[in-house]
């Protein structure tokens, strides 16, 4: 399984199984964990982006957390998306 390929799929057809779900988290989670590491975010397609209700520059992560605030809502009511881009911003990472 490949990120990019799964929120491809999930523009496509709105539909992931759990066990792909389970993975998009888990790519989420361990970029979060290792955010600090991180010099550089590659955007996605305009189209994926606007698809997902995102800012047309926005990247690969922000769209796997975008797929997953709308299959799974967290239950507290966070965002995965707004905390994503506050931790972007947070370590001034740039955008390719």
């Amino acid at each position: 399984m490949e990120l990019t390929e799964l929120i491809r799929d999930y523009v496509a057809t709105e539909l992931l199984s759990n066990i792909e779900l389970d993975f998009l988290e888990g790519e989420l989670w361990e970029t979060t964990q290792h955010i600090a590491e991180i010099n550089t975010v590659i955007k996605a397609p305009k189209k994926i982006c606007k698809k997902l209700g995102l800012d047309e520059k926005s990247c690969w992560h922000l769209c796997c957390a975008a797929v997953l605030d709308s299959s799974r809502p967290l239950k507290n009511g966070q965002n995965r998306v707004d905390d994503f881009k506050k931790l972007i911003n947070l370590n001034e990472i740039s955008y390719i």
